[in-house]
């Protein structure tokens, strides 16, 4: 009979210990979801590119920063252009003409951007000084 209670009380402590153990392992896991939310940010900065009187050439570099997957556009504001006047802007390789009215998209950049990008005018027939200042609005 001593033997009988023995082995119950060893199983019956087997047993305990199992469970306390398979509860352990279960609280011990866990896991959580973390969500941020990032605004949109976007900005260029660059100096104002002038041309003067005539014909010529001129450049610089341009500082972008844009962390939306969708992309931007680079805006050249500018005096309106006379009827001769022409200007074709360089953005990085991608070539484009200012419009007459004085509003001219120069870029269409996909995707999240840094870095500096070179940037360049080449005019013709200017009659008075031009001044290109550039902005940026997300797509």
């Amino acid at each position: 009979m001593q033997n009988v209670r023995l082995y119950g009380a060893v199983a019956l402590v087997s047993m305990a210990f199992a469970s306390s153990a398979a509860m352990a392992a279960e609280s011990g896991k866990s896991s959580f979801d973390v969500r941020v939310t990032v605004p949109e940010y976007c900005e260029v900065n660059a100096s104002t590119l002038m041309a003067l009187e005539g014909t010529g050439f001129a450049s610089g570099s341009i500082f972008e920063s844009c962390n939306t997957q969708e992309g931007f556009q680079v805006i050249a504001s500018h005096r309106p252009l006379e009827t001769n006047e022409a200007v074709a802007f360089n953005y990085a390789g991608q070539l484009s003409y200012l419009r007459d009215d004085g509003w001219s998209q120069v870029a269409n950049r996909t995707g999240a951007k840094f870095g500096m990008k070179p940037i360049s005018i080449r005019y013709s027939a200017l009659t008075a000084p031009l001044a290109i200042n550039l902005t940026i609005t997300t797509i």
